[in-house]
């Protein structure tokens, strides 16, 4: 049976991929150059994302939970709980729900920049991220700061060619244990 999921994965690391390569020999300077390469560095993290939510995708029709298209699952603990809710187990999914909870992995990282392209900008030279009013309307001497969130590290080619590496290394060595049984 072949597994439709299987070519998006690997369109979303290869485009990433070329991205990254692309950006290793830049041409131009100047502002135009620092934009395109901004562009460039938010278009590898689309596809790297992309190629992660795939995957998610992938291991969920391997394991066969019936999910139909739009209906993939979005996070790994979504997909946990589709795997459980079919009675079945999945080291693999199990792998990716521990990736998801570490505070230290590379997904962590790579997640926190996904956000932070949906964001808007914290503050301004005009207005400061930490706003010394608080929802009262009085003033506050502490800085608010969510330690729910990770902050995201600087989205930059040293960055993204780690979580390329490791999304890789993860698909490969899944989709290998998979092969096994």
């Amino acid at each position: 049976m072949s597994n439709p999921y299987t070519c998006a994965v690997a369109s979303a690391l290869r485009k990433a991929q070329l991205i990254l390569h692309s950006l290793a020999s830049p041409e131009g300077a100047g502002s135009q150059q620092a934009l395109y390469e901004s562009a460039q560095h938010e278009a590898a993290l689309l596809q790297l994302w992309r190629a992660y939510k795939a995957f998610l995708a992938e291991q969920g029709q391997q394991l066969q939970l019936g999910f139909g298209p739009g209906g993939e699952p979005e996070t790994a603990h979504a997909l946990a709980q589709l795997v459980s809710a079919r009675g079945k187990f999945s080291a693999e999914v199990n792998e990716l729900v521990s990736l998801a909870e570490n505070p230290d992995s590379w997904f962590q990282s790579m997640a926190a920049a996904w956000q932070a392209l949906w964001q808007p900008a914290t503050g301004t030279a005009q207005q400061p991220a930490a706003s010394a009013v608080d929802a009262a309307g009085g003033q506050s001497l502490i800085p608010l700061q969510q330690l729910d969130r990770r902050a995201p590290e600087p989205l930059g080619h040293e960055a993204l060619e780690k979580w390329l590496r490791a999304l890789n290394e993860l698909v490969q060595r899944q989709r290998a244990h998979g092969e096994e049984w």
